[in-house]
């Protein structure tokens, strides 16, 4: 079994925000969630996938959604050379100098994108 401990949490505070949000705008239920990932950090689909359907069981709005993952591309900057290049993992090497050290030039958190409700 995977660690998703960190996943959990992240899932969880997601999932209050939608449920804050369809509150506010009259929902009865969600029926989707729309999130982006990003694979340079431990978010990985299947786990991320995992924990939603654990934790939609805590809310009585988001029990039946379903969600739905973007992928968006590991972009990377070489610090070294300040080159830019996509890779699904860290560490890496720059493909043009063969450096190391790299930091992330996108957003490396789960963002939630939308969701679709059904409101009284």
């Amino acid at each position: 079994m995977f660690n998703v401990m960190h996943e959990v949490h992240i899932v969880r505070e997601l999932v209050a925000t939608v449920e804050k949000q369809a509150v506010a705008q009259g929902a009865k239920r969600v029926t989707c969630v729309r999130l982006k990932y990003n694979p340079l950090v431990s978010h990985e689909a299947e786990h991320v996938q995992f924990c939603f359907d654990v934790v939609k069981q805590e809310s009585a709005l988001l029990k039946g959604a379903e969600v739905r993952l973007t992928k968006v591309p590991g972009l990377v900057r070489c610090q070294g050379c300040r080159h830019e290049f996509e890779t699904d993992e860290l560490p890496s090497i720059c493909p043009k100098c063969g450096a190391v050290d790299l930091a992330p030039v996108n957003a490396t958190g789960l963002i939630l994108e939308s969701f679709e409700m059904e409101a009284d």
